[in-house]
């Protein structure tokens, strides 16, 4: 699953997340710096909450919750500043 959205008001930044069940890589970056990365062969997790902050003139604070379905796929949350922004939902 692979997706970006733009945070801030005045002061936009990208964030992109990209995760690879297949493989077991998640990258998630803010203005194509990395801010974290990871890589899972087994034992994923049913639930991962993932939470940081962009900051720059004005802070936003991002969550992205990513539950795992049956088998395959994800559905993806996006927050900023505890808001609902973005919902994914990806079978394979």
């Amino acid at each position: 699953m692979k997706f970006s959205i733009a945070v801030g008001e005045t002061d936009k930044h990208l964030v992109e997340f990209n995760f690879n069940q297949l493989r077991g890589t998640l990258v998630i970056r803010v203005d194509e710096q990395p801010i974290f990365q990871s890589t899972r062969i087994f034992n994923e997790p049913v639930h991962e909450v993932y939470s940081f902050v962009v900051n720059g003139r004005e802070k936003s604070e991002v969550r992205i919750e990513q539950r795992r379905k049956p088998l395959f796929g994800h559905h993806d949350t996006v927050f900023v500043n505890n808001r609902l922004t973005e919902v994914f939902d990806r079978y394979f």
